[in-house]
C-alpha cells in the first residue's frame, strides 16, 4: 500500500467561478473541478463541489487543512468575507462552515493575498532571502497584496492589498463601492464585460489597449508609493487579454514610471492560478501553527513548488456523483 501524503484542500469562490482541487505537498493539483457560480443557493453549489472534490481524489494525497481564496475585504474574527456588491455573503460565518463541511481546518484570504503567498512557494520569490514584491489579480474584479522581506504585510484589519479601488481615471467610469475610476472597473472581468457587453475572449482590441494602460497607472503608483521593484499579475484578465494586453501596458508603463526608483521596474505575469493561490493559504496557516508551536520561526513545512498559472490536473472530478 503506498504511503499517504499530506496534501491541501483548495477553494477558489468568485462571483462567477466556484473551484476546488486538492493539492499535493509540492503544489501539483491532483483532482479539481469548477462550476459556475449560481444566481442562487451559492452554499449548496460549494458544498456540493466540495464534496465531489474529495470523494474523487484518486491518489494518496489526504488534505490536511483547506484554504479558501476569495473576494474581500475578510472580517478576520468571524472568517467571513465582506465584499462589494456582494452583501448575502456579508454575515456567513464562512470559515466555519466549510470546517464543518470539511473536518479540516480552515484558512481563509483573498486572491491577491494568496498569489503573494503562492508566490513565495512556488515562484521566483521562492529562492531568494528576502523578497519584496507586490501582486495584482485581475480576476472578476482586481485585488493585490505586499510582500516586505519575504513576509506577508498585513494592515490594521489584515486586508492590505484592496488595490482594486485605486483611482486609475478621475472622474471615470463608476464602482460598486461608490467611487468613480476604480481600477477594478477598468481591468476585472466583470467591468470590461460590462463595458463592453460581450465575453471577455471577446474584448475589443481598444478595450483591451485600456485596460493594459489603467493597470499600468495602478502599477507605478503601487511601485511609487511601496518602493517595490517587482510586480507580480494574476488572473483571467491578462490570461485571456495576452500579448496585446502586455504590450499596451508596457508602453504606458514606460510613461509612468520616470521616478529614479522606479528604473528597475518590472510588472510579470502570470503568476500561480487560483487553486495554487488557495493551497498557499493553508500552506501559509500551516507554517504559522508550527512556527508558534516551535517558539520561533520555521522556514517550511513542505518542499518548494513547481506549478504553472493553468491549475492543470490529470484528472477532475467533472464524471464524479456528488458525496452526500
Amino acid at each position: 500500500m503506498p504511503a499517504v501524503s499530506t496534501g491541501y484542500l483548495a477553494i477558489d469562490l468568485g462571483p462567477t467561478r466556484l473551484a476546488a482541487g486538492v493539492l499535493d505537498p509540492t503544489g501539483e493539483v491532483v483532482v479539481r473541478d469548477r462550476v459556475a457560480t449560481p444566481a442562487r443557493n451559492v452554499w449548496p453549489a460549494l458544498t456540493q463541489l466540495v464534496r465531489r472534490v474529495l470523494a474523487a481524489n484518486p491518489t494518496d494525497v489526504e488534505p490536511s487543512s483547506c484554504g479558501v481564496t476569495c473576494p474581500g475585504p475578510i472580517d478576520r474574527g468571524t472568517g467571513a468575507m465582506k465584499p462589494v456588491g456582494m452583501p448575502n455573503w456579508h454575515d456567513f460565518p464562512l470559515r466555519r462552515e466549510i470546517a464543518d463541511v470539511t473536518g479540516l481546518d480552515v484558512s481563509i484570504d483573498t486572491a491577491g493575498r494568496g498569489l503573494a503567498l503562492a508566490e513565495l512557494w512556488c515562484g521566483e520569490a521562492a529562492v531568494l532571502q528576502r523578497a519584496d514584491f507586490a501582486t495584482l489579480v485581475l480576476g472578476d474584479d482586481v485585488d493585490g497584496a505586499l510582500v516586505v522581506g519575504g513576509r506577508l504585510a498585513e494592515g490594521l484589519t489584515g486586508n492590505l492589498g484592496q488595490f482594486g479601488h485605486m483611482i486609475v481615471e478621475p472622474d471615470g467610469a463608476p464602482c460598486a463601492c461608490g467611487a468613480a475610476g476604480c481600477l477594478t472597473a477598468y481591468a476585472g472581468a466583470r467591468g470590461i464585460e460590462a463595458s463592453t457587453s460581450r465575453e471577455l475572449r471577446r474584448t475589443p482590441v481598444a478595450i483591451v489597449e485600456r485596460t493594459g494602460i489603467m493597470t499600468a497607472r495602478a502599477c507605478a503608483s503601487i511601485a511609487a508609493m511601496l518602493d517595490v521593484a517587482d510586480i507580480v499579475l494574476g488572473g483571467i484578465v491578462p490570461s485571456v487579454l495576452g500579448e496585446p494586453f502586455f504590450d499596451a501596458l508596457e508602453r504606458e508603463l514606460d510613461q509612468r514610471s520616470g521616478l529614479v526608483h522606479l528604473a528597475d521596474l518590472r510588472v510579470r505575469g502570470v503568476g500561480a492560478g487560483p487553486l495554487v493561490a488557495a493551497a498557499a493559504v493553508a500552506r501559509h496557516a500551516a507554517l504559522d501553527t508550527a512556527g508558534d508551536d516551535a517558539g520561533n520561526d520555521v522556514a517550511a513545512v513542505d518542499g518548494p513548488c513547481d506549478v504553472t498559472a493553468d491549475d492543470t490536473a490529470d484528472v477532475t472530478a467533472d464524471d464524479a456523483p456528488p458525496a452526500g
